[in-house]
């Protein structure tokens, strides 16, 4: 057994040039540092319900629940113990009742759209900045 030589092998083989390589890694490196956004670790993050610490009174309220209803033909609105049928006179009492926590307007499936319209409306009249509407199923 002949191990010599019978080719020569070229003593530099193809190379590739590093300067470029080395442009193409700073330019890569430069695009991700001028589109990266810089955020806040999820740890320092604001949660989204903010809570107020100084006192708890305001949190301790719960909405108000208006129930419209329909007794004798017309609509009735019920809010707790009372029961009024003058649109007017829901919004005298519904002004005296604490804003803060909002007010639910629920109606029963037999009430028409315009009475639940005159108890959204008496709402935002009494100075409720929170009235939702919740349909009964």
């Amino acid at each position: 057994m002949n191990f010599s030589k019978s080719k020569e092998l070229p003593s530099k083989e193809k190379e590739l040039p590093l300067t470029t390589m080395i442009d193409v890694v700073f330019l890569l490196l430069v695009f991700f540092m001028v589109t990266t956004t810089i955020s806040k670790p999820e740890s320092q993050l604001p949660s989204a319900l903010q809570v107020d610490r100084k006192g708890s009174a305001a949190l301790d309220l719960q909405p108000q629940i208006l129930w419209i209803e329909r007794r004798d033909d017309r609509a009735a609105f019920r809010i707790g113990q009372q029961i009024v049928a003058d649109p007017v006179v829901l919004t005298q009492i519904l002004a005296q009742l604490p804003k803060d926590a909002g007010v639910f307007v629920r109606g029963s499936s037999d009430v028409t759209v315009d009475s639940i319209a005159a108890g959204l409306q008496a709402c935002s009249n009494a100075g409720f900045t929170k009235v939702s509407y919740v349909p009964v199923r």
